[in-house]
């Protein structure tokens, strides 16, 4: 794969160079689609949950009883883990080495051995934990270059404080650093030892202190990077305390990861990165979560360090627990780990290093003895790293892949099995169903013989003869109109109903003249009965709506239909039913022309009353035509005339055009019945007696038969479609389950 002459540092390139074929938008297409087989198979999942529940068909029920899931999604959710492991790894454009250990045995002073680096940029003394900050050093020529990544409020919340949260079962989590700040924490210490240390660092360090580093969350989602003077790097990554253990410096509260660009100490590395991972066992919330983290998607290898006590020395649990804790997240864990067992001349702990080597358990590369702090000692065993590094390191991912990969093709060919027998459930069901349903609705709509035709036919002839019968007879609606009307012209005659109407006639003349004070008194009376006449309106359109009227309620109690428009009555009901049809079924031409006829239904007050009324509400005018001269005229008045022969002369004349009025009127009460008989016979020729009325009938109920007979057919429609929204489930599922878009991997 590479020859003699290359350098190390070209053999790490090459691997990063083939790593990144598989990206960027393989392991990403297989990712979506692998999310939308998790989502169309919960789809799926609870489809069949319903029909379980609703599903009386004891075949069916038995189909969907024996289809079995598994443990598909958790299949799934898992690849999808290590799918993202693989993008993140592969995508980088380093090869890193992650730096592991508990508090105080010497990582930091490793990494400045294999860097270069000093106190300044890696700060490290003995005691408690120092460096609180993930770190990640890379090789790179030129001057030292430190980037710093601050939290987010989002971030901060979710990573650092929610954590210690739920750690201690405290709530409401806060959802703002402003909740934050507001918070109640609990008075009461927690019981045990663990607890009561992870609550002190809740509320002693990020709570009492918010105020000190506030400033440097950024607010919003994302984080924020800066770079800073490399003077500067300890601030940011050092934890001090003063000697009540209390913090004194607040800087690295804010901070998520600190990036540190730098030339290595061996001249043959190439684009190697080390990442330092804050020492556990300091019972600080997050820094497990954090390390997991690196290890799946920032770490190709991992170095792990222990400096044994020189009196009191064994491989610890927490050693074997901090391995195990690495092996979740880094696959293959054995042919990724290397083990430095940290040699002190301070301590002189030689002797305990060789008998942890020789009693070492725990599966790694190699176990090697070094001090740290000698540089020659460090960089020989990061030589031995970054050369397994250059010869396997490809081989472990690709192998990673491929196991990834088959566990993917597994999964869609466990999916195509699931699909194999979801196809199968209704399988001779659903043409059943359908035709029961088909013959439900032939059945229900019937002939000229039975079923919904002839009621609705016999409620028609019915009508039709009733309204037959009725044009023979007054208006009921009119006539008590004209009762009404009559009324009030007797009770509100203008002048002649005053109380003292001679008094205001004698004004009225004094005022003017007598011949004035008569015209004048014609014209008001003359006036007041058009508008009393007016109010017969009333009446035509109550007779109208009585048409309306019998012809909904046929359509809603022997049809069936108000529930197609809301349940209306009357000419409100005919009006949504013809705009239902002019709207929706514009196929529907017959019916759609018989509804027109009625809602278009009116009997208009200035067409049929109104000219009978004004020829002799003329008689009050004071315009004399010219064939009405010798015409008898009940008052010649003149200058002498008195108010009692005018105020008398009034009342004949308004009786007498009253009364001429009624007789007109008379002879138009048989008219709107007359109209509304017609009305309903050309209504119901257009919608039952014309050729393509039953037919267009049958099309429509066809169309809206569910609602129409609910119990009849739209439970057996509600069965249908659950069948049919199962079998497109089920059908999206094979759309989505195509074997292209799994594989990331090619021969």
């Amino acid at each position: 794969m590479y020859s003699k002459a290359d350098s190390r540092a070209e053999r790490v390139n090459s691997i990063i160079e083939r790593r990144s074929r598989y990206l960027p938008n393989k392991i990403a297409t297989v990712e979506r689609g692998l999310q939308a087989r998790s989502s169309t198979l919960y789809s799926l999942e609870n489809y069949r949950e319903s029909l379980l529940q609703e599903n009386s068909n004891s075949q069916v029920l038995a189909n969907l009883k024996v289809l079995d899931f598994g443990d598909i999604q958790e299949r799934i959710r898992s690849e999808l883990l290590v799918l993202s492991k693989l993008k993140s790894r592969f995508s980088r454009n380093t090869l890193n080495i992650g730096v592991i250990g508990l508090m105080g045995q010497g990582k930091s002073t490793l990494l400045k051995s294999l860097s270069g680096l000093t106190d300044k940029e890696i700060p490290a003394h003995e005691g408690a934990a120092c460096t609180a900050v993930r770190s990640l050093v890379f090789n790179k020529e030129g001057a030292v270059e430190v980037r710093v990544i601050r939290h987010s409020e989002k971030t901060f919340l979710e990573e650092v404080i929610h954590p210690y949260y739920k750690s201690l079962k405290i709530k409401p989590e806060p959802r703002t650093l402003d909740e934050f700040a507001r918070a109640s924490l609990p008075a009461q210490m927690p019981v045990g030892a663990t607890d009561e240390a992870v609550y002190k660092h809740l509320r002693d360090d990020y709570f009492h202190n918010l105020e000190q580093y506030r400033h440097l969350i950024v607010l919003g989602v994302e984080p924020h990077e800066q770079v800073i003077p490399v003077e500067e790097v300890s601030e940011y990554v050092r934890q001090e305390r003063n000697s009540k253990g209390e913090l004194i410096a607040f800087k690295h509260l804010a901070v998520r990861e600190v990036n540190i660009f730098c030339p290595f100490q061996n001249p043959d590395v190439g684009t190697i990165g080390l990442v330092d991972i804050p020492g556990l066992g300091d019972s600080k919330l997050g820094d497990e979560t954090v390390m997991l983290e690196t290890l799946g998607k920032a770490v190709d290898v991992v170095l792990f360090i222990t400096r044994p006590d020189p009196q009191r020395y064994q491989w610890r649990k927490v050693d074997t627990e901090l391995y195990d804790i690495a092996a979740q997240e880094l696959n293959n864990l054995a042919g990724r780990a290397f083990m430095v067992i940290n040699y002190s001349q301070r301590t002189q702990n030689l002797d305990a290093c060789k008998a942890l080597k020789d009693t070492l358990q725990m599966k790694v590369v190699s176990c090697e003895i070094a001090d740290c702090s000698n540089p020659e000692d460090a960089n020989k065993v990061f030589d031995r790293i970054l050369n397994y590094l250059a010869e396997h390191i490809l081989e472990i991912d690709e192998e990673y892949a491929r196991y990834s990969q088959e566990r993917l093709l597994k999964i869609q060919e466990d999916i195509d099995l699931i699909i194999q027998a979801a196809q199968e459930v209704f399988s001779g069901v659903d043409s059943e169903l359908s035709r029961i349903i088909d013959d439900q609705y032939d059945d229900l709509f019937g002939t000229d013989q039975d079923g919904w035709w002839r009621e609705i036919t016999i409620a028609f002839q019915e009508l039709r003869f009733d309204f037959a019968k009725r044009c023979q007879l007054p208006s009921t609606s009119l006539e008590s109109s004209m009762d009404e009307v009559y009324k009030t012209c007797k009770e509100n005659a203008g002048i002649l109903t005053t109380s003292e109407p001679e008094v205001e006639i004698k004004r009225q003349i004094q005022a003017s003249n007598p011949m004035k004070a008569y015209a004048d008194y014609r014209d008001l009376l003359r006036t007041l009965l058009s508008d009393h006449f007016s109010h017969l309106d009333e009446g035509l359109k109550a007779s109208t709506e009585a048409v309306k009227t019998r012809v909904a309620e046929i359509l809603i109690t022997v049809g069936r239909l108000g529930v197609l428009v809301n349940s209306l009555e009357g000419s409100e009901f005919i009006k949504a039913f013809r705009e239902l049809l002019e709207q929706e079924y514009r196929d529907l031409k017959r019916l759609q022309q018989g509804f027109q006829i009625i809602d278009s239904f009116e009997l208009s007050y200035s067409g049929l009353i109104e000219p009978q009324i004004y020829q002799y509400l003329v008689d009050l005018s004071n315009i004399q035509l010219a064939d009405e001269e010798s015409k008898d005229v009940t008052l010649k008045v003149g200058q002498n005339t008195t108010a009692d022969l005018i105020l008398n002369a009034l009342q004949i004349d308004y009786d007498r055009t009253v009364a001429r009025i009624k007789a007109a009127l008379e002879e138009l009460l048989y008219q709107p019945s007359t109209a509304a008989y017609a009305r309903i016979e050309k209504f119901i020729d257009n919608i039952i007696y014309h050729k393509e009325a039953q037919k267009e009938w049958k099309k429509f109920l066809r169309r809206v038969r569910a609602k129409v007979w609910a119990e009849e057919i739209g439970k057996l429609e509600q069965e249908q479609q659950r069948q049919q929204d199962w079998l497109n489930n089920v059908k999206l599922l094979g759309e989505v389950n195509r074997v292209e878009t799994i594989q990331f991997l090619t021969d």
